[in-house]
């Protein structure tokens, strides 16, 4: 099955679900980004959006497009190997959205010009 990626260039959440396609030695082709088409193809506008050739099924967000690219291929253990394991690296995924994308995003943003500087931040 093949899997197509639409997301902008250089995107940090679209890195996600790359390294572990990379990992899990999945095909993923990172369409050029289109606003149209993310917006027909996610139910929030949004990108990432990852669709299955095949099936034509929809993932968005960008852990979930991650999780489904690390699940594919049990054998490499990506995703791990037990329940327990599975729920170490949702931990750790939620950890990094939670603590560190967000206020990463608030440093950043500022500087490549996406939203004003805000001192306090």
């Amino acid at each position: 099955m093949s899997y197509t990626l639409y997301a902008p260039a250089g995107s940090f959440r679209a890195f996600k679900a790359l390294i572990a396609a990379e990992y899990n030695a999945i095909d993923v082709t990172v369409a050029d980004f289109d606003p149209a088409a993310v917006a027909a193809l996610s139910p929030t506008g949004k990108a990432p959006v990852l669709q299955c050739s095949k099936t034509g099924n929809v993932i968005f967000e960008s852990n979930a497009i991650a999780r489904f690219i690390a699940r594919i291929r049990t054998d490499t253990g990506v995703y791990g190997g037990s329940v327990v394991e599975d729920a170490v690296v949702d931990s750790w995924v939620d950890f990094a959205a939670n603590e560190i994308e967000l206020p990463a995003s608030v440093w950043f943003y500022p500087v490549a010009g996406y939203m004003p500087f805000n001192k306090d931040a």
